[in-house]
């Protein structure tokens, strides 16, 4: 039985990130930075509707706070 994971992708205007992907259902967040890198990392759950529900909120200030931090 295969599981289905949704994607959320968020398109950013932050220097550093080109794109945040958020899987909720593993709690996975995929970066891709601008340099042609991406990185994954495991995050909260509730730390991913702090960034959907606070769109204002800086990309990159997310990322460090709470994917890389």
């Amino acid at each position: 039985m295969s599981m289905i994971n949704p994607v959320i992708v968020l398109d950013t205007d932050s220097t550093a990130t080109e794109q945040i992907w958020l899987y909720p259902v593993t709690r996975q967040c995929m970066v891709f930075w601008h340099s042609r890198h991406y990185s994954t990392h495991t995050v909260r759950r509730r730390d991913m509707l702090r960034l959907l529900l606070n769109l204002k909120q800086s990309a990159g200030q997310w990322v460090n706070r709470y994917a890389l931090g």
